[in-house]
């Protein structure tokens, strides 16, 4: 999208060029080079936000390391940047048991360390989305989770609540996502894929709002 506005800037910024070189000075010329100095404008202010929000993220992700090592839970969490969003990823070794949706003591430190780092940035929300691997839910949780959809879909909701009822963190600023099996970081044919591919992922992103 950023490039997209960049080229969009320069071809405008050449158009208007273009229009000042033809030594016109019709009033149909002078209203374009007008329209197109107030988009060249817009743009140049959508940069300049986009920016802001850049230098804010390396900000949060900064923060969000210094927390996690203060938690003692940043071995094992995958901190990562990109475009004006920040990815922590918790492996299912930290999160839940097979086919369960009760968040594990060991994902705790890592969910202080997120709260905390929310906390200092207010205007950063939350996506807490839920993946599992391509097995099929464990017989005895089946009434319960019919399918993976619905089993990341709990874990996600698990880690919802666990935030803004233990945590105390503000319900708005979270939204609970399932993508199920559907978007696998590794193979599915080890187990050391399947366990890569049963995680739970955090997206700080700028509310825009």
């Amino acid at each position: 999208m950023t490039n997209r506005k960049f080229k969009k800037l320069i071809l405008l910024s050449a158009l208007v060029a273009l229009v000042a070189l033809a030594g016109c000075s019709c009033k149909e010329y002078e209203e374009q080079i007008m329209q197109l100095d107030a988009q060249i404008a817009e743009l140049q202010q959508d940069l300049s936000d986009r920016d802001g929000v850049i230098q804010e993220r390396e900000q949060v992700a900064e923060d969000l390391r210094q927390n996690l090592a203060d938690c003692k839970s940043d071995n094992a969490v995958l901190v990562e940047e990109s475009e004006e969003v920040v990815m922590i990823t918790v492996p299912d070794e930290l999160s839940f048991a097979a086919s369960q949706v009760i968040v594990l003591d060991t994902m705790v430190p890592t969910l202080q360390a997120i709260a905390n780092t929310i906390g200092q940035h207010q205007g950063w929300d939350v996506f807490v989305e839920g993946y599992t691997d391509n097995r099929g839910v464990l017989e005895e949780y089946q009434e319960q989770y019919p399918s993976n959809w619905e089993l990341g879909a709990f874990r996600a909701c698990a880690v919802v609540r666990y935030m803004t009822n233990q945590l105390n963190m503000p319900a708005e600023r979270f939204a609970a996502v399932s993508y199920g099996p559907f978007r696998p970081v590794a193979d599915n044919d080890t187990e050391e894929g399947r366990s890569a591919n049963r995680m739970v992922r955090f997206v700080l992103h700028k509310n825009e709002m």
